[in-house]
Parts: structure tokens; sequence; C-alpha cells
């Protein structure tokens, strides 16, 4: 019935993609004061993660590309952000480390938890909150209020790294569970 609304949720997956060089771009024009054309971009860009998988719940039109590829793309997308603020010395070092770690095991055990079993990523409360609140933190860096930045991070790093461990929990029960059934 809603075919035509099928390639939305993975278009709007793609195209937040595609945006990132432009946020990369338009951030390092402004870097270190406040870059509202970069912050502009990141909230439609966050907005359009929201509104795919809205819009393909609601249509019925979700895709196995979909499933395993926009938690990737989402991944990259804050990876490519916090990187960003990183270098142009907004954020510090340590501040990021701990980000980037659980984001590069998160990417890890998506390897394995797709070879041992067709459940797909399980999206908690915890991570959902956490990313809301880290995006909102780094659009407080973006646009240089950095202590609203900093309030937010420190919420947002604590269950961001929180929930990275209950991802990791369950991809390792979903291989233990699937290998339990092959072998």
């Amino acid at each position: 019935m809603y075919r035509y609304m099928r390639p939305v949720p993975n278009s709007l997956t793609v195209a937040r993609l595609i945006a990132l060089p432009f946020i990369v771009w338009t951030y390092g024009l402004y870097a270190p004061g406040a870059a509202w054309t970069t912050a502009w971009i990141v909230l439609f860009a966050a907005l359009s993660d929201v509104a795919d998988g809205l819009i393909a719940r609601k249509f019925d039109v979700q895709s196995e590309f979909g499933r395993w590829v926009d938690p990737i793309v989402d991944r990259v997308f804050f990876f490519t952000i916090v990187a960003m603020l990183w270098y142009y010395g907004t954020l510090p070092w340590l501040a990021v480390l701990p980000l980037l770690i659980r984001d590069g095991i998160i990417l890890g055990l998506a390897i394995p938890t797709r070879k041992y079993t067709d459940e797909g990523p399980q999206i908690s409360r915890w991570g959902k909150a956490s990313n809301f609140i880290l995006i909102c933190a780094l659009q407080w860096f973006i646009i240089d209020l950095r202590e609203l930045g900093w309030a937010f991070f420190a919420v947002g790093a604590t269950l961001y790294v929180a929930s990275g461990l209950l991802y990791g929990y369950r991809a390792i029960l979903w291989v233990r569970r699937a290998r339990g059934r092959v072998g």
C-alpha cells in the first residue's frame, strides 16, 4: 500500500552519511567560534535519523539494509562529529576517548553479531537518551556555548558508555545463543 514510502528511510540514512563532509567543512570555516551553519546541518541530520525510523515503522517499510546500516551510519556520524570537535580543539582528547572506544567496540561487535544471528541491534532507552543528550551537548559546543555543552556532555557521556556496556553484553548473548543453535 505504501510502496512509494519504501525508499524514504534508507534515503534519509544515506543523506545523513553524505552530509558529513559538509559538516566538517563548515565547522572548519568557523572553528573554534560559533558555527551556526554546521549546527543547522547537524540538527537536520539528527532529525532525519528520527524521521527515518518513524517512517519505516509507521508505513511498515523496514528493510534489512535499514536495520543494519542505519545504526552503523549513526555511529559513523557521531564518531565524525566527535573527532571533528577534537581535531579543532573544541573537545579534549580525554573527553573524546571513551566515546570513540565505545563506538569502536559497538562497530566491532556488529560483525560477529551479524554473522551468528539474524537479530538486529536492539536500541535501548539508555542508548536513545544518551544519543539525544550527547547531540545536544555537541550542538552547544558547535555554537560555542561550552558551559552548556559540558553540562550535557557529562550526563550524556555517562549514559553513552553505560549503554555501550549494555549493547556489548547483549551482543555476547546473541552470539552465544546463535552458536548454541548452530553447534
